[in-house]
């Protein structure tokens, strides 16, 4: 007895949906490896160097020019560089007491005295007040 024959819109229907699986699996692996974070107690963070040559030569696109490599560009230049260099220096300032305890006391006769109780009203609460609206 002989098997029967499968035809060619099974076997292209198979390959069809072999081929999807496989990218799939590919794109899903890429989203896994994108959004997890490194591990901040074996890795050290990218340097602001690093960051602005994988915002101009990096892989996250495959155009080395355009659209696309100009809005990572600027996001890059608006809003890593600057969002970057504040953080790396608050933890830099709290890593140690010898740092954080000066700092703090500098920051408490500022806003206590002089123009300090004015900016700390009318310039950085409400700056904080969006920041916290936005990103809460």
């Amino acid at each position: 007895m002989e098997a029967p024959k499968v035809s060619s819109l099974q076997s292209s229907l198979h390959s069809w949906t072999a081929t999807l699986r496989k990218q799939l699996r590919a794109g899903l692996g890429w989203l896994r490896e994108y959004l997890t974070p490194p591990s901040v107690l074996a890795e050290a963070p990218a340097s602001v160097a690093e960051l602005r040559r994988y915002a101009r030569w990096g892989a996250w696109t495959s155009s080395t020019a355009g659209l696309l490599r100009n809005l990572g560009i600027g996001w890059y230049r608006l809003v890593g560089l600057p969002v970057t260099v504040v953080c790396r220096y608050v933890e830099w300032i709290w890593q140690r007491p010898g740092r954080a305890i000066p700092v703090y006391l500098l920051w408490k006769l500022l806003i206590s005295t002089g123009p300090g109780p004015w900016a700390a009203e009318h310039l950085i609460r409400p700056v904080l007040g969006v920041l916290a609206w936005v990103l809460l």
